[in-house]
């Protein structure tokens, strides 16, 4: 016995002072990995998908600002070099438009123009742009010009163009002033890509939420699959106003049935034959404004209705319908993402809906 007593205090004196540490820390990492395993099996997982410019990265902002704290100052800053990129991007496109366009500007417009052209030009690090309180002048100035708000109002469906450009454009002076830091809308109106995955967790209505996104790129498309595993909700995002536009990234499909073919394959996928179906028909104020000009009919030769808001909408909703099982609770919603006010209302419905159909599921609600 007292052998063994020795033998066991010995085989401890083995272990250097650092290495008890370091087995202390292992254990300690494996108790918060058990941990954080069992605290996401309790959470409600949201996977959050749609392909590239659908705003879904734009609804994820909006969780954070709707159910965290926002954004601090060092946060904030963050996105003040992709919010000066979107106003570069949003005027390049808006002098392109009416260079193609014909449409011609007074001289001390185009000396503006042109002030604003060379500047891009010796731009040397895109990623870490400013623009200069001078050149936001100059931005506004060329915005501000009767030739390039007849080219927004009368053309702005027949070019490519950042679906917030209005937003940067009337902002542009408060956006370029010195000390600028960027407002809570200012960030949930940038574009940015998502790539890889990013994850939020949040509690609403005293549930604990964890929600997934995954960029919408093709390229990063094969990254969903990793996201699979135990998800309550898919959250599926649908530009609206994509009905008449083309796929960027292969011309020959139009942008509305390809997120069709997507939704329909996550849909059919056997790992979420008990996920309830949430799905966003996003930028429907453009879709709105967008009916005016680009009948539906155009794009979808199966449409027989009168141009009409609420025919139109229809429609798409019964499109998209058309792909959900019977063995799936299905939810439709009609969003403007960049509007926190909507997002909270719809996100709200949604979790009610499917918290009070899983209750009668299970017969305790009448």
């Amino acid at each position: 016995m007292g052998a063994g007593a020795g033998g066991l205090s010995l085989r401890g004196a083995r272990l250097s002072p650092e290495e008890r540490a370091n087995s202390s820390k292992s254990r300690a990492i494996d108790r918060a990995l058990s941990k954080d395993h069992t605290d996401d099996l309790n959470r409600f997982k949201i996977l959050l998908l749609g392909t590239a410019e659908s705003g879904k990265s734009t609804i994820f902002r909006q969780m954070r600002v709707l159910h965290l704290d926002g954004y601090a100052k060092e946060d904030a800053l963050e996105y003040l070099s992709i919010i000066h990129s979107n106003c570069m991007e949003a005027l390049t496109q808006l002098v392109e438009a009416c260079s193609a366009f014909g449409i011609l500007h007074d001289i001390t417009v185009q000396e503006d123009v042109d002030r604003f052209e060379g500047f891009k030009k010796k731009l040397r690090d895109p990623e870490g742009l400013v623009i200069p309180v001078v050149i936001g002048r100059c931005m506004d100035r060329v915005w501000q010009s009767s030739s390039m708000q007849m080219c927004y109002e009368t053309r702005r469906f027949r070019f490519a163009l950042l679906d917030s450009a209005k937003y940067f454009m009337d902002n542009i002076v408060r956006l370029t002033e010195d000390n600028y830091v960027p407002t809570i809308q200012d960030i949930v109106h940038c574009r940015i890509s998502t790539t890889g995955i990013n994850e939020i967790a949040f509690n609403h209505k005293k549930m604990d939420f964890k929600m997934v996104d995954v960029g919408g790129q093709r390229s990063e498309r094969r990254k969903w699959i990793h996201c699979f595993d135990n998800v309550d909700m898919i959250l599926f995002i649908v530009s609206m106003s994509d009905y008449d536009q083309l796929d960027p990234e292969d011309h020959k499909y139009n942008r509305m049935k390809q997120s069709y073919e997507i939704f329909k394959t996550i849909v059919h996928c056997d790992l979420f034959r008990h996920a309830s179906i949430v799905l966003f028909l996003n930028k429907y104020d453009v879709f709105v404004e967008k009916l005016k000009t680009s009948p539906l009919r155009r794009s979808f030769k199966s449409y027989d209705g009168d141009n009409s808001e609420e025919s139109a909408r229809d429609f798409i909703k019964k499109l998209f319908r058309r792909c959900i099982t019977d063995r799936h609770k299905f939810f439709v919603f009609e969003t403007t993402a960049t509007d926190t006010g909507n997002i909270d209302l719809v996100f709200g419905s949604a979790v009610a809906h499917i918290v009070n159909e899983n209750l009668r599921s299970a017969g305790l609600h009448e």
